[in-house]
């Protein structure tokens, strides 16, 4: 192990370099434009769809936060018990979009306490009668679009993005709650499009990504975040106030020299 500015790095350069060129390979065999940032963080992190001889998660740890839950009383008054979040439960923007696991009976007291005025759902089974009932009595509309697993190859089509970025751009529909099943790979590739209409910078949105997918992340789910079009969505986007509106060019200053062309008339 050699010590460089203080920072630990293995011994075997050699070994790290093989490793990128592995990890370069892989991608290159998927037939996806893979950018420079995607290919170093396919090298760093951990991902279950990257092979393990490939990548090693020994050599290259990724700390997963984990999203805090706390502990349901299953006895005495409504008003004393504790309120469950769903698995992976999380804020996307406060107040206005959250996103999670597949909710159950246990999560329904803490999804009222967010006052949710819509749940999109992105997988497509069939709703059990319990949740519809819930969404019924407590107000909530629904919405399906059902997006496939990036497993094996990009499955998802723009298209189906767009159908389900449209729903949580219309700022009239929050606060809404995304969920699959477990609230990793299809509602992390949703949301990673949605900091991708946002603005966010690409590092932080695969973070962001990891930090609900550990240890189960997958690199096709990140090539699509990357190469997304957000062009597909800009006006609902704009419709909605996501974007800052159009500023108007200044008009010029008094003070600077005004340029006048003239054209020389052919003589007779």
């Amino acid at each position: 192990m050699s010590i460089t500015n203080g920072v630990s790095e293995p011994a075997d350069a050699q070994a790290r370099a093989g490793l990128l060129q592995g990890v370069k390979t892989y991608l290159r065999g998927l037939a996806w434009p893979i950018g420079e940032i995607i290919t170093d963080h396919a090298v760093h992190s951990p991902h279950e769809d990257v092979a393990g001889d490939v990548q090693s998660q020994k050599d290259f740890p990724v700390t997963c936060h984990l999203a805090v839950s706390t502990t349901v009383t299953s006895h005495g008054p409504t008003r004393l018990r504790s309120l469950l979040p769903p698995a992976n439960f999380g804020a996307v923007i406060a107040n206005a979009v959250y996103r999670s696991s597949y909710p159950m009976e246990e999560n329904y007291e803490f999804m009222k306490s967010l006052g949710l005025k819509t749940i999109l759902t992105l997988v497509p089974e069939e709703l059990s009668f319990d949740y519809m009932n819930f969404m019924v009595q407590s107000g909530i509309q629904h919405y399906q679009t059902p997006l496939p697993a990036n497993k094996g190859e990009i499955k998802v089509q723009e298209f189906q993005m767009k159908k389900a970025l449209d729903i949580i751009l219309d700022r009239s529909n929050h606060p809404i709650l995304i969920h699959c099943n477990k609230g990793k790979h299809r509602t992390g590739c949703v949301v990673g499009c949605l900091r991708r209409l946002q603005g966010e910078e690409l590092n932080h949105i695969l973070d962001e990504y990891h930090t609900y997918a550990d240890p189960k992340a997958r690199i096709l789910d990140e090539c699509f975040i990357q190469q997304f079009d957000q062009r597909v969505c800009a006006y609902t986007a704009r419709s909605n106030n996501w974007f800052p509106p159009l500023i108007a060019a200044p008009p010029p200053s008094p003070e600077s020299p005004v340029l006048t062309l003239s054209v020389a008339r052919p003589r007779a």
